[in-house]
């Protein structure tokens, strides 16, 4: 393969890849959200406000990797700040049902864990669907912008490589 100074669109990855890749990465995420977590509650810091800023920590940590790994980013201004609304909209509903949880939740030496994991798994659900359907969303191949000499019967867009048989 030769290196050509023309960049080929990256390959759009398919749903099950990002997912997987979005919960590896997503993972270790909530290590460093709940390692955060448990850091400013030591520090006596209020359970609502701690995991507001744990989210936070978790979520650029998260972003960080998943824009290079998980998704084929554009790093553009709509990009950053479609970002920007689904973060904000991601971190009331964490906010929201965090602190929901905490009142309905009895309590127990579990209970700011458990209420943690129940904000968790609602907000990485979202922010997954979001992520993958706004901010980092791929335009599909119109067949009518193709090549000249992409023919009909080759249903794979220019950009991704066909297999030939011998």
């Amino acid at each position: 393969m030769s290196s050509n100074s023309t960049a080929e669109p990256r390959p759009h990855k398919g749903f099950f890849t990002q997912a997987f890749r979005f919960a590896l990465v997503g993972a270790g995420g909530a290590v460093v959200d709940y390692g955060s977590l448990t850091a400013l509650l030591a520090l006596e810091t209020w359970p609502e406000l701690a995991r507001i800023l744990s989210f936070t920590i978790g979520s650029t940590a998260v972003y960080l990797v998943n824009r290079r790994w998980t998704f084929t980013s554009t790093r553009s201004r709509r990009e950053v700040a479609t970002l920007a609304v689904v973060l904000a909209l991601t971190f009331a509903l964490v906010a929201g049902v965090n602190a929901l949880a905490l009142r309905l939740l009895p309590q127990g030496p579990w209970q700011i864990t458990l209420a943690w994991a129940i904000s968790q798994a609602v907000a990485t659900t979202f922010n997954f669907l979001a992520q993958r359907t706004v901010v980092f969303r791929q335009k599909t191949p119109n067949p009518a912008t193709w090549p000249q000499n992409h023919h009909e019967d080759q249903n794979t867009p220019p950009h991704v490589p066909r297999h030939r048989s011998g």
